[in-house]
């Protein structure tokens, strides 16, 4: 498992702006600071790459104050900057930019215009490439139906330091182009489902999990027991009726009972909830539980729930703390999904106590089952799902004291399947900790009325300003009456709500295009 976990994902992001730097044939523009060492004898140079003071082994005599088109060169085991070619005389005045220099090189290397633009980004942000990766991003990008996203993200991988692979450009791709998770999923379940019966047990489980993933109405449990709740008040028969639908005969709960199961759903330990109910009702199972709750709830968006019914129905559902279940929600869907299986594999290198079971996610069931599928189609489909995974994995790191997270997981809501998209940015204190003062989130649903809807949110010294795009003309109108509602359960947790507005969808601020914009990028180190 480890060993297939490796292969899927074969680097972690980055941590800093050295990653993955110098090495033999890179070309690179820097600046001569300072030389040290006599002429006629092997030189050493203090140059300046971007925000970077770099000491370089030179051959040939240059001249301070400077900037050169340089070639790291490994020669015998030492490692070379040498000035490129000598039709440039050797060396570029400090006022040419990176065109001329990216033109020359277009025309040297014999490479295809498409990549012109990489190779000038790479020359002009100070990024070291070689003549072998710019090939590599030729070829990938030629079999591509549009070309300008391929680009896009190569430009990604080139500002972070990523190493330019096959496996690495394919998984952010998919997180920039595919559709969205929940429809993916979707996908995949319909071709494990038109399987022949009897598969190998990777591929069974795999078809189990994808069933289960996006099944989880985030507020049916809190629905439940405000129901059990009801048992207790005037509305008993009302409750005892709605319980009925869910398939769910409640004789008499003791108080104590019902105590336990409120302090597992204060603490939204959904599992030690599973666990009480399933001690209170002998037959319960999850699944079925959560067909019929949906069944029940697309009955009361239609208004077809007996008068009584319908009122206690709609009074459970508006008790239920969504944002809260939400929040729980999108951590268990990062496990699920397998974003801490690379940790898990880390902790089990150095204890030696990880089991393959301890390893039950989409990406771990992926991984396994792709070595049991031969045919082409689905094999390509389970790929593309494993690569969106990968390449969530990627957007999320940390850069300097500014940590990213980037994550994109199905869900359901009422009766719709639907994704939610998370770009969350923030700072770290001195301490290593996330400072909850400050934060940036951008948060997008894909929502059967209002379709898709963004949500902008920034955080100053825990005041919190609001933004949320769409094309719904009566948003605005919604958006200030709830405005109180959101003001109070701000201050609920020591934030106070400055500004709640409404705009027309943009583009640009959906949570991808965000992830994937050039961020911080205040480097300066010594090597």
């Amino acid at each position: 498992m480890m060993e297939r976990i490796g292969k899927a994902f074969p680097v972690s992001p980055a941590h800093d702006a050295t990653y993955h730097r110098f090495r033999d044939g890179q070309v690179i523009i820097g600046k001569i600071e300072s030389i040290q060492g006599e002429i006629g004898q092997e030189q050493k140079a203090l140059v300046r790459v971007g925000e970077e003071l770099v000491t370089a082994r030179l051959q040939t005599s240059l001249q301070v104050g400077d900037s050169y088109l340089f070639e790291v060169k490994n020669e015998n085991g030492a490692v070379y900057w040498k000035p490129i070619d000598k039709q440039l005389e050797g060396r570029l005045p400090v006022s040419l930019q990176g065109e001329e220099a990216a033109q020359y090189l277009l025309q040297k290397w014999k490479l295809p215009k498409d990549v012109y633009p990489l190779l000038r980004f790479a020359l002009a942000e100070k990024i070291p490439i070689t003549k072998e990766e710019l090939f590599l991003i030729a070829s990938l990008v030629e079999k591509l139906e549009h070309k300008k996203e391929g680009l896009s993200v190569f430009r990604y991988m080139l500002a972070h330091r990523l190493p330019m692979t096959k496996d690495i450009f394919f998984s952010l791709l998919a997180v920039k182009t595919n559709p969205p998770l929940f429809q993916q999923l979707q996908y995949v379940e319909s071709r494990l489902a038109s399987l022949p019966v009897h598969q190998p047990e990777p591929v069974e489980a795999l078809r189990r999990y994808v069933g289960q993933i996006a099944n989880t109405p985030i507020y049916a449990y809190e629905s439940l027991v405000k129901l059990l709740q009801s048992l207790q008040q005037p509305e008993q028969k009302a409750a005892q009726q709605l319980l009925n639908r869910l398939g769910m005969s409640v004789p008499k709960i003791a108080a104590d009972e019902l105590a336990k199961l409120q302090a597992a759903m204060e603490k939204r330990d959904f599992a030690q909830v599973k666990q009480q109910l399933q001690l209170l009702f002998a037959s319960f199972d999850e699944q079925t539980f959560f067909e019929r709750f949906q069944t029940v709830f697309a009955a009361y968006q239609d208004g077809l729930l007996p008068d009584e019914e319908q009122r206690l129905f709609s009074a459970a559902l508006a008790d239920s703390d969504i944002a809260l279940s939400m929040f729980h929600l999108l951590k268990q869907s990062l496990l699920k999904l397998g974003f801490g299986d690379e940790a898990k594999i880390r902790r089990a290198l150095k204890t030696s106590t990880l089991s393959e079971s301890a390893l039950t996610s989409l990406k771990s069931l992926l991984l396994q089952a792709l070595e049991n599928v031969h045919e082409p189609t689905l094999k390509e489909t389970l790929e593309t799902l494993l690569y969106h995974i990968n390449g969530q994995q990627l957007l999320s790191q940390a850069e300097g004291p500014i940590q990213h997270l980037f994550m994109q997981f199905p869900f359901r809501f009422g009766t719709e399947q639907t994704d939610a998209a998370i770009y969350w940015q923030g700072k770290r204190r001195k301490d290593g900790k996330i400072d909850p003062d400050y934060c940036h989130i951008v948060f997008c649903l894909f929502l059967d009325q209002l379709k898709e809807t963004v949500v902008d949110v920034r955080v100053q010294q825990r005041i919190v300003h609001v933004t949320v795009f769409n094309h719904t003309p009566s948003l605005l109108k919604l958006a200030n009456a709830l405005q109180p509602m959101l003001k109070e359960r701000l201050a609920l947790h020591g934030y106070r709500l400055s500004a709640l507005k409404t705009e027309t969808w943009k583009q640009e601020k959906n949570p991808v295009d965000v992830a994937f914009h050039k961020r911080y990028s205040e480097v300066d180190y010594r090597i």
